[in-house]
């Protein structure tokens, strides 16, 4: 039993046989009927192959014409770029595990980068019609890849030499059937600079992003692993935060940097006035979603969801109901579909109805906060890398100065540092570089909007502990409860002590209790909000509460 096991623990291996000529300009991979078995494949299924070299191809699996297992000939016709040249003759074996069944879509769009032939005899110029003709017939019903290049067979007529696949297919994992309703596009830019495009930058929000990169990249990479564990991957997200944090900028970056659609809808926008009407906008963004996964993973982005679909209940609130039962719906379809993934993003949380954030709906929930000191840096390094800001500009205190600042106030800060400059330099507008004075004028004008919505008295002027003469005991308290929990989390933890829960502060009026939580703000880097109980009463059931908990 001992040798039976070792022996399938054996990894199967094929041996890499010269192409028949027949077979030159196919695409096919010849294999015996044990590898067709074991890969699960059909006539004419898509196969990647990863070449020895580094590479890969794309192929369509076909049998042997002698029947003989253990053999394998490749077409490499569609393949990576540094692949198209052949396999090196010091390796002539391929591991089966090398060999995958891809899934293989029919393809609605196609973009192409052409590589024209070198012309023999005078020069002409070409038509754009004349490449893309000769692309249309170079590609007619030939499963591509993404990244891959299409070469034309030796000897064939026509002005192309190869086609580099620039999209179209999901991503370089997966592959696309060019029929003939596929709508083949000429690309103008190089696929060399597409590789190079930089990512977008996401300064403060990259542990969001990784949320929602999961959920793109797991049922397109790992499908097989997840049908096998019996797992449904989430294909509903949820983003809160206060206005302004980048939550529309985050979904979009994402979108762009995994190659899915993007379909962006406000939830006000769908509002209808006549009975019904709303009910069959929404059917309308979701059945275009749809439409976009069947040529690669698509993403719908629900901005303002909470304006679609509030709480229901409530003699007045009909049609609202009609609205959310009809997004109910959708979204429960819409989870079938595994290139699908639905998006939504409000900052009233509460707002929303509970049968939204629900397994199998909007099963995941991404908190983006205010913030905090070492995102709001790395936001003003992203905001400020395209400005001419002098060198002696310290962002890092930029950022210890911006406390409750969100992207969008940063956006202004930085704006408004700009036109003051400008306006500075008036008889060199095109050569002004913003300095700290220009940064400290803006502070005048911009104040953080996450503050704004708060209860109480707000003063973001920052207060050190020398402004404040004598309380030396006090300061020492101060700096123990909130200040050195803080600051030394690893001591206190090491030395079983626990950070206390609150800090009372009492004496007689002007002995600056506010301004010693305001120094201990500043030393921190945490918010300030004051908040008197006067602001707090309320003669009203519940609406104390309920202003202490927004101010809180």
């Amino acid at each position: 039993m001992a040798g039976d096991s070792s022996s399938l623990s054996e990894e199967p291996l094929l041996q890499l046989l010269p192409l028949d000529p027949r077979d030159r300009g196919t695409q096919r991979c010849r294999l015996g009927p044990a590898a067709l078995r074991a890969l699960g494949a059909h006539l004419g299924s898509a196969v990647k192959i990863s070449l020895p070299d580094g590479g890969s191809c794309l192929c369509t699996a076909w049998p042997r014409r002698d029947g003989a297992d253990g053999f394998v000939q490749l077409d490499l016709q569609c393949a990576s770029p540094g692949a198209a040249v052949g396999v090196p003759r010091s390796r002539k074996t391929l591991s089966l595990s090398r060999l995958s069944v891809v899934p293989c879509p029919p393809l609605r769009r196609l973009t192409v980068w052409p590589v024209l032939r070198e012309q023999t005899g005078a020069p002409r110029v070409l038509n754009q019609d004349e490449v893309l003709e000769a692309a249309q017939e170079l590609l007619r019903n030939r499963p591509v890849s993404r990244g891959h290049v299409v070469a034309a067979p030796p000897g064939a007529p026509g002005p192309v030499a190869s086609l580099h696949i620039v999209s179209g297919s999901p991503n370089v994992d997966s592959a696309g059937l060019v029929t003939p309703r596929t709508c083949i596009v000429l690309s103008g830019t190089p696929p060399s600079e597409v590789e190079r495009r930089p990512e977008v930058p996401l300064g403060g929000l990259s542990e969001a992003a990784d949320s929602l990169r999961e959920l793109l990249y797991l049922p397109l990479r790992y499908p097989r692993a997840l049908a096998a564990l019996g797992l449904a991957v989430p294909r509903g997200v949820l983003l809160a935060g206060p206005p302004g944090v980048g939550k529309t900028q985050l979904v979009r970056a994402v979108a762009q940097e995994v190659g899915a659609e993007l379909l962006a809808v406000s939830g006000p926008a769908l509002q209808g006035a006549r009975p019904g009407e709303t009910e069959e906008n929404v059917r309308r963004v979701f059945q275009r979603a749809q439409e976009l996964a069947s040529r690669g993973p698509s993403l719908l982005f629900l901005d303002e969801v909470d304006a679609l679909c509030p709480k229901r209940g409530g003699p007045y609130q009909a049609p609202e109901s009609r609205v959310v039962a009809q997004v109910l719906t959708l979204l429960d379809g819409a989870t079938g579909d595994r290139e699908v993934v639905v998006v939504g993003a409000t900052n009233r949380p509460d707002a929303l109805d509970p049968a939204l954030r629900r397994p199998g709906r909007f099963d995941r929930e991404v908190v983006i906060g205010t913030p905090t000191l070492k995102q709001r840096k790395a936001i003003l390094q992203v905001i400020t890398s395209k400005m001419p800001v002098s060198r002696l500009v310290d962002l890092g205190l930029l950022a210890e100065m911006t406390v409750g600042y969100v992207g969008a106030d940063l956006t202004a800060l930085c704006r408004e540092a700009a036109l003051h400059a400008m306006l500075r330099s008036e008889e060199n507008q095109y050569n002004s570089v913003i300095d700290e004075t220009d940064f400290l004028e803006a502070f005048k004008k911009i104040q953080p909007s996450s503050f704004r919505s708060a209860i109480g008295l707000i003063d973001i002027k920052p207060v050190d502990w020398e402004q404040i003469g004598g309380l030396d005991d006090v300061k020492l308290k101060l700096k123990q409860s909130v200040e050195w929990p803080l600051k030394f989390p690893q001591e206190f933890v090491r030395m079983g002590l626990t950070q206390p829960k609150g800090v009372l502060l009492y004496g007689p009026p002007g002995c600056a209790k506010t301004t010693l939580v305001r120094a201990l703000a500043t030393s921190c880097h945490c918010s300030f909000v004051s908040v008197s109980g006067a602001d707090l009463f309320s003669p009203f059931v519940g609406d104390s509460e309920k202003v202490l908990s927004e101010s809180s």
